[in-house]
């Protein structure tokens, strides 16, 4: 057999071999939603990036409140996930940092707690909903699925 050559052209994949040239494949150009995690734990940082990228979310992570909102700005997040309580800027002061931000002020932000959070708490505090930790994984992902756009998690 002699040289192969692949490549791509118009969302469509080309090979060429030997005297031939064969369209393939059409590829399809969706992109993942992008989850902006933001928890100073570690070890929830990465259990989530796994779990986000196992449910078909491109997950963005931060460890601080701070650089949560430079993520947000350069990486323009379908969610964001925060943890209420974090050392530095808290989940809250990032919460209104954000809704005062114009352009973000109606991005979907749910906090991440373990402690119940009163939907009149989340009004007040701007966020759109609330994820109490430990989670239930199937609860969260719902979640998330009803901020993002469906042909994007389908």
């Amino acid at each position: 057999m002699g040289m192969v050559y692949v490549w791509r052209k118009n969302s469509r994949r080309y090979v060429v071999g030997r005297n031939d040239i064969r369209y393939t494949e059409t590829l399809v150009m969706t992109s993942k939603p992008i989850i902006l995690v933001v928890d100073d734990d570690l070890p929830i940082l990465m259990l989530m990036r796994n779990l986000l990228r196992e449910f078909g979310f491109e997950p963005v992570t931060a460890e601080s409140g701070r650089e949560a909102l430079i993520e947000v700005r350069k990486r323009k997040p379908s969610v964001v996930l925060i943890d209420k309580n974090m050392p530095g800027m808290t989940g809250d002061e990032v919460v209104r940092a954000l809704r005062a931000e114009p352009g973000f002020d109606g991005l979907p932000i749910l906090i991440l707690s373990g402690e119940p959070i009163s939907k009149s708490d989340l009004k007040a505090l701007g966020a759109d909903g609330a994820v109490l930790k430990p989670f239930d994984i199937r609860e969260l992902i719902a979640q998330l699925r009803a901020f993002t756009p469906a042909e994007q998690t389908a």
